[in-house]
């Protein structure tokens, strides 16, 4: 096996350092971003801006750095001393509702600042310190619309004291009195050369071995999600120890193991419903949920090595739109996947 060779003087044992690792390795600068150059660079410039800095919007899918990069943005402007009391961050999916706009979010925003300037804090740093306050508002686009019209309203109301950033996986769910408020920022799904760099470097820090087929499955298995292969590395080492393989990255995930999945797909093709229900069995009684068997043969279905046609495929993805909804609705996992599977044989 190729391992990566741990490297003793950095590793961190974990009762020194309790934090997850998602946390314990998040960057804490903007230059340690990994993947968002022009982002980056744009912030850069607009650090430089000072107290006309606009509102922000970040946008892009899950893992890709929009929150560790407005986190590096306020500790460059506030510094340690400044941002507990200058910075709120707030998650719109925990309470989607006007409610938590109108208490959590107006009461921050409305609130005076002081001890503004240039000043020298206690790391030794100089911190411009900005005369306003920093909301940084996570998962946007679960908020319902008349909160976003409430937001969209303290946007203009508070302004000369606050500064709002909106993060969001989907920019369309967010209504365009807030976007056109905003300075936009789109984040790329991280490609793979950052993220295995990154992988490289947790797994070294931590003293783990892993082979380069190890770090491919990571990679597959996390979809580019910096977070969410982080969580797989540390979730992994604590069920498996510090000798990782492909098989260990799959379970954590809870993905349907390649062998498995080709099972049910041959079986799907064979148009023997005895086989497709035994396997449909063996998977639900295996514990792996129907959304998840539903991602993976979406994906399977669209890639060049499914052998329908056009025609069939598009029949197949519009069957396991309709039986995710009704799996969502409450319907029975087994049933659905049956139902699913009388489809795709008689396609």
């Amino acid at each position: 096996m190729a391992s990566i060779p741990p490297t003793k003087k950095a590793r961190v044992e974990p009762s020194m350092d309790p934090r997850p690792w998602v946390e314990k390795y998040r960057p804490k600068s903007l230059d340690e971003v990994k993947s968002q150059e022009e982002v980056v660079q744009a912030l850069r410039s607009t650090l430089r801006q000072g107290a006309s800095m606009p509102h922000f919007l970040f946008h892009g899918p899950p893992g890709t750095g929009k929150t560790t990069a407005i986190l590096a943005v306020a500790q460059e402007l506030f510094g340690p001393d400044y941002i507990r009391s200058r910075v709120r961050e707030l998650n719109a999916s925990d309470d989607r509702g006007i409610q938590v706009i109108r208490e959590k979010v107006k009461a921050f925003a409305q609130s005076a600042v002081g001890g503004v300037g240039q000043k020298v804090q206690s790391d030794g740093n100089v911190y411009p310190v900005p005369p306003f306050k920093l909301i940084i508002l996570d998962e946007a686009d679960a908020l319902l619309p008349d909160a976003q019209a409430a937001l969209r309203r303290m946007m203009e109301d508070y302004s000369d004291v606050t500064r709002f950033c909106i993060l969001c996986n989907y920019v369309s769910r967010i209504i365009d009195p807030i976007a056109s408020r905003c300075a936009k920022y789109r984040f790329k799904p991280l490609v793979r050369h950052a993220l295995r760099e990154r992988i490289l470097e947790v797994a070294t820090r931590e003293g783990l071995r892993m082979s380069d087929a190890s770090i491919d499955a990571l990679d597959r298995t996390s979809g580019g999600d910096m977070r969410l292969a982080i969580m797989y590395l540390q979730h992994a080492q604590k069920a498996h120890g510090d000798d990782l393989t492909n098989e260990d990255f799959v379970e954590v995930s809870g993905k349907v193991p390649a062998g498995l999945l080709d099972n049910y797909v041959a079986a799907l093709l064979s148009k023997k419903f005895d086989d497709v229900f035994m396997v449909t069995k063996q998977i639900i009684q295996q514990g792996y949920p129907a959304s998840q068997v539903l991602a993976q043969l979406q994906q399977y279905f669209v890639s060049p090595a499914c052998p329908l046609n056009s025609a069939q495929r598009g029949a197949i993805s519009l069957k396991i739109c309709d039986v995710e909804k009704r799996i969502m609705d409450g319907g029975d996992d087994l049933v659905q996947l049956l139902d699913l599977g009388t489809v795709i044989s008689s396609v």
